[in-house]
This record gives C-alpha cells, structure tokens and sequence, in this order.
C-alpha cells in the first residue's frame, strides 16, 4: 500500500514538472503554461491547442498562437500554408531562415511532421524535399553570391543545413552592417499610419505593447516586408471590439 501511495506521489510530481515544462506564446504575445496537446484541425480546418491546468481546460486556435514549446527541440510556430493555420515544428532554425517540418493536409498520417518548409526573413515559403535539386535549392540563398555558389560547387551540402544557415547568417549581417554605415533608413510613418496612430493617442490605447508593435509594423512597412500574422492578430486584439479602428488598421498593413 506504502509502494502504491509513494508511487502515486512520484507519478503526480512528474506529471506536474513535466507541464511546467511546456508552455504557449498567444497572438497577443501572453504566455500560458500548462499541459498542452496540439489537435490536428483537418484540411479545412486550422490546427488547435488544447491547454490544461489542474482541471480547467482551454483551446486556442492555430491563428491565435504565436509559438508552442512541448519540451526541450520540440517547438511548434503558427504558419498560414496552403490557406490554413497549422502548428509546423521548427527544425533548423537561423536569423535569416527557419527551415519547418510540417503535416499534409491532404494525407492520411495526421501525426507525421515529415514535409520540410523554408521560411525567409522575408515571409517567403519554399516547399522542399530531399529530391530538390542543388541548384534550385541554391537560389533560395541568392541574397548572399558567396553561399550559392558553395551550394551549387558542393562545398556547402543540403544535408549540412546548420553549417548553410550559419554561413549564410554571417554573410547578411556583414552585408547589413556594411549598409547601415553607408546610410540609414529610419522607420518615418505614412500620412495613413500618422493619422491611425493619433487616433488611438486620443483614445489613449497608444501605449506599452500596442505601441512598440506599431512601431515594428512601420519599420517592415519601410522595408517593404511582410507583417506576420501573429503581429497584425495581437495588434487586432489590444483594438478590442472597435470595428472602426480595426478596419483602419487593416487597410492600412493590406
């Protein structure tokens, strides 16, 4: 009886540690801790986690996440592909490129995360397998000659991602930097922008996070990137239930 309790006890404490040990990211960049399962939502349907702590229960749309971490090199991101949210698992991961693996929509498996996905610091998405060829894999990495060329030679090889990843990191900070002395482009807000910001000033909503995540949406804007999904969802949400001014922010970022 003693062995049983004891054994309850061991399982309940691990059980507990374990949850603690995983934890979601929202769209709204809050974090939860808990006990999380990811559901695969079908075809048609974006991906969900369910998130349990002690004996409440909460699910949270694949569009209203940001990141899912299940452990230790088992973190999940929200990627839109193919028309639908789902949790794609990060695999390799640099500044510059984040390569994903992710589940068909269209398969049977539902539990395999075995399809490779390349994902730029542009928001650029490149579907890739092992039966890509050299070159056109090289040409995902044609910001930086240098790269491409050892892609293309051999020097660098597919199976050696890490060691691309790494080069091609290096090879785009030197070239930033080298531009940054040359000359620097500061983020100055449109007229739209201008006007949307002083009318959440009057609103006094223009403040802590909404405010700095305004200021990264007017910098990508400057640098004619793309504003992801999980940024243009938290800014959504900190708008409340005003219509009007989501509305605005919308056409503004589209």
């Amino acid at each position: 009886m003693i062995r049983f309790i004891l054994s309850a006890v061991f399982l309940f404490f691990l059980s507990n540690s374990y949850a603690q040990d995983q934890w979601l990211v929202t769209a709204k960049l809050d974090t939860i801790r808990g006990k999380i399962f990811l559901d695969y939502g079908g075809p048609y349907q974006a991906d969900e986690a369910q998130v349990k702590i002690g004996k409440e229960k909460s699910s949270y749309k694949a569009y209203q996440v940001r990141s899912v971490s299940l452990g230790e090199n088992d973190v999940y991101e929200s990627i839109k592909i193919d028309q639908r949210y789902q949790f794609a698992k990060v695999d390799v991961k640099g500044k510059y490129f984040t390569q994903y693996l992710y589940i068909d929509a269209t398969a049977g498996n539902t539990s395999n995360y075995s399809l490779k996905l390349f994902v730029n610091w542009k928001g650029d998405m490149y579907k890739i397998s092992n039966l890509t060829p050299r070159k056109r894999f090289a040409m995902f990495f044609e910001d930086c000659e240098s790269v491409k060329t050892k892609i293309e030679s051999g020097e660098l090889k597919k199976k050696d991602l890490k060691k691309i990843f790494e080069a091609f990191d290096e090879c785009m900070d030197q070239a930033l930097e080298a531009k940054s002395v040359a000359t620097v482009q500061v983020a100055t807000p449109s007229a739209d922008m201008s006007e949307f910001i002083e009318k959440l000033k009057s609103m006094e909503l223009y403040n802590d996070d909404l405010e700095n995540m305004i200021k990264d949406i007017s910098q990508k804007m400057v640098n004619k990137q793309s504003i992801p999904q999980y940024l243009q969802q938290a800014v959504l949400g900190q708008l409340g239930e005003d219509e009007n001014l989501k509305s605005m922010f919308l056409e503004l970022i589209n």
